[in-house]
């Protein structure tokens, strides 16, 4: 059955890159039913509060030590009906996402930017981070996404943030430097529940290189805008290596002196040099992280990089 959902040149590649049991554990969670996991925004409640809140109208919930989260059990009707969410008392996302904003550690002084901003719920949790002081520039290259980052900053009260529909591609000719770089990347995706991928195809074979060429500039644009001592996070929803080690890799190749990786400030995946790929990965691959699908997670790759003063 997971074949017929998965093509085999992808089982075929996670075999070689991750070895046979991890690719069949890809295939198996890539298939299962997503859970609705809720994560209070603490620009207006807490956990517990939120959580009484709801029960008190039918909603039932495993509590989670990650990230704050909340598993839905029983919902006696949609949770996204509820005056809580239309309040922007919670966002409902998948806990791997939230690793990359978190990760990231901005301050309340911190001027941040977001590259690729849509549909907001990252760039929330950076907000809730610099508890809506300092400022967050939030890109988005595509018009047709904005109303949607719009719509999630102001259900979630975020008050720090500008929007530009601009292409990240260009990000230097807007002559700022940041302290704090968010790059979630677009990428293939491949890391995704089938539920929510409606790309895994044959085709996004031939995708994957063009993202990767994508991706490449996006970082370049992206370190030339990063202030000395500043810190960037590279991530994608992608379990592609061309998307996440190899692209880190050959970053480090070209910025060695200049760069240096941060550990991951949360114990999830597995460090990614431990990907089998065809050349030498940079050794300071081991502080990256290769998040595999899993209940409540994407498959994801995050890395940390801080510019340093040469």
């Amino acid at each position: 059955m997971s074949q017929k959902l998965i093509p085999l040149e992808f089982i075929k590649r996670w075999e070689t890159f991750f070895g046979k049991a991890q690719a069949e554990s890809i295939v198996t969670n890539l298939c299962q039913k997503e859970l609705r996991i809720i994560v209070p925004n603490l620009l207006k409640t807490d956990r517990n509060r939120l959580k009484h809140q709801l029960e008190k109208k039918g909603f039932k919930f495993v509590q989670t030590n990650e990230f704050n989260g909340l598993i839905v059990k029983f919902e006696p009707f949609n949770i996204v009906s509820t005056p809580e969410y239309l309040s922007g008392l919670f966002s409902i996302q998948a806990l791997s996402s939230l690793i990359p904003p978190l990760s990231l550690q901005p301050t309340s002084n911190s001027f941040v930017v977001d590259l690729t901003a849509s549909p907001g719920i990252k760039t929330c949790f950076l907000a809730q981070q610099m508890n809506n002081q300092g400022t967050i520039i939030a890109i988005e290259k595509s018009k047709i996404r904005i109303p949607a980052l719009k719509a999630s900053l102001a259900r979630m009260g975020v008050q720090n943030t500008i929007i530009l529909n601009f292409d990240a591609l260009n990000f230097s000719k807007l002559g700022i430097l940041a302290d704090n770089i968010l790059l979630d990347a677009p990428c293939s995706g491949t890391g995704l529940k089938l539920i929510k991928n409606k790309r895994l195809k044959p085709r996004i074979l031939n995708d994957i290189a063009r993202q990767a060429r994508i991706q490449k500039n996006l970082l370049e644009s992206a370190w030339n805008q990063l202030k000395p001592n500043g810190k960037m996070v590279y991530s994608t929803c992608s379990l592609e290596p061309e998307e996440g080690e190899l692209q880190i890799s050959n970053f480090l190749e070209q910025h060695d002196a200049e760069t240096i990786l941060l550990p991951i400030p949360y114990n999830i995946g597995m460090p990614g040099n431990k990907t089998n790929w065809t050349s030498t990965l940079n050794p300071q691959l081991s502080k990256t992280d290769r998040i595999f699908p899993k209940i409540g997670y994407d498959g994801f790759f995050i890395a940390v990089l801080k510019k340093v003063i040469v």
